[in-house]
């Protein structure tokens, strides 16, 4: 985590002098607001993510999966699994998938979800941290075009450059806790 913040604040730096050479203060000043109104919407929806799945974790929500993600892919409901396909005749007849299908309706009406559970889910979308940051935003873009500071050529990359600057980290670590 401390290096993520190292490579930000390294970012951040660079942006600011390519900046201000680059347009001066208004450029300055937009850059500065688009990045830190960025990254705080970063880390709040990051923390808020975080949170959830620690929740759903100590709630044993979550169940351990045994297929990796491209098996989940390509066979989402376990037709083609090797286990179970042990027949023996060549194939399955349409009976059996008749039967595959009716159990797998079944499972799908028994597992919707209902509208208190929808609202639990969103509740991490909806956090006080979250919609603080983007409020903040807001506010900080507003206040750039009342100033006259705006300038879109400056703004725009120092939005995207946290998101960037993170997801490359993140992706970097090859799936490490951070």
């Amino acid at each position: 985590m401390r290096r993520l913040i190292l490579i930000l604040g390294v970012a951040d730096l660079l942006l600011a002098v390519v900046a201000f050479v680059a347009g001066g203060v208004p450029a300055l000043a937009s850059s500065q607001v688009g990045f830190f109104s960025s990254l705080l919407v970063v880390a709040a929806s990051f923390g808020s993510y975080r949170r959830m799945v620690r929740q759903r974790l100590a709630a044993g929500m979550a169940a351990p999966e045994t297929r990796d993600s491209i098996d989940r892919m390509e066979d989402p409901y376990g037709l083609y699994d090797d286990e179970e396909s042990g027949s023996g005749e060549g194939g399955e007849t349409a009976e059996n998938f008749r039967e595959i299908v009716r159990e797998e309706k079944a499972r799908l009406k028994k597992s919707r979800r209902s509208p208190a559970r929808v609202a639990r889910d969103a509740v991490p979308a909806f956090s006080p941290w979250r919609l603080g940051a983007y409020a903040l935003l807001v506010l900080g873009f507003f206040f750039l075009r009342g100033k006259s500071w705006l300038l879109l050529a400056a703004y725009l990359p120092a939005l995207a450059l946290p998101i960037v600057v993170t997801v490359w980290f993140l992706l970097g670590r090859e799936g490490a806790d951070v």
